[in-house]
């Protein structure tokens, strides 16, 4: 015979299976309910905050963990306390200084107090960074060989000048067409390289 799983229990095997740190406080800012996530995102014992715990004892022991000064954990609490007063919930990125980043949830209880999540998108918010600052780079870069590309059109104009200089002097100009043409041979293909790295950056930017 199989025994009946309790409801804590069976909350509390949930919340320890869930990727997502979460912290439940009421109306009286007592914690009613509090996940090992949160202790191994903040990097302090599990054993240091319990249900029972206050929320700015809670909030003092993150603050510890992670290096915050007394003022920074007392205008923690203090934004704690508003959002409840607001009774809006809201969801945002904390860069915290050792460089990892936490999305924080708030949800507020309609009894009063808070369900408050944490999840670790330190190398997803990493990769979007990266990935933004590529296309920003590969855009500069067709930029510049757009330029790049109007100076090749500019020497072509020239050397075509030039030959036409040169049919006018004659035999004297025959020196001058030999260089017209060279300036018209490496812009042809200055604009065949220019054509090629653009057609990878587009290409570069279709998968982004």
């Amino acid at each position: 015979m199989v025994s009946a799983i309790s409801t804590p229990e069976l909350l509390n095997l949930v919340t320890t299976h869930v990727r997502q740190g979460i912290v439940v406080y009421d109306a009286r800012e007592k914690v009613l309910l509090i996940n090992s996530r949160v202790s191994e995102i903040f990097g302090f014992p599990y054993s240091a905050v319990s249900t029972g715990s206050t929320l700015s004892g809670y909030l003092a022991c993150v603050g510890k963990a992670v290096g915050w000064s007394p003022d920074q954990t007392t205008n923690v609490i203090q934004n704690h306390r508003k959002w409840a007063e607001e009774g809006k919930g809201r969801c945002f990125d904390h860069n915290f200084e050792d460089g990892k980043v936490l999305e924080i949830g708030f949800s507020p209880i309609e009894r009063g107090g808070a369900v408050l999540t944490f999840t670790d998108v330190t190398q997803e918010r990493n990769l979007q960074t990266v990935t933004e600052r590529r296309e920003t780079l590969t855009r500069e870069a067709a930029m510049m060989l757009e330029r790049v590309g109007s100076i090749a059109t500019q020497n072509r104009i020239v050397a075509f000048n030039a030959r036409i200089e040169a049919a006018r002097i004659g035999d004297d100009g025959r020196g001058l067409i030999v260089v017209a043409d060279e300036v018209r041979d490496l812009s042809r293909q200055m604009s065949d390289v220019l054509h090629d790295i653009s057609r990878i950056i587009d290409a570069s930017l279709r998968t982004m």
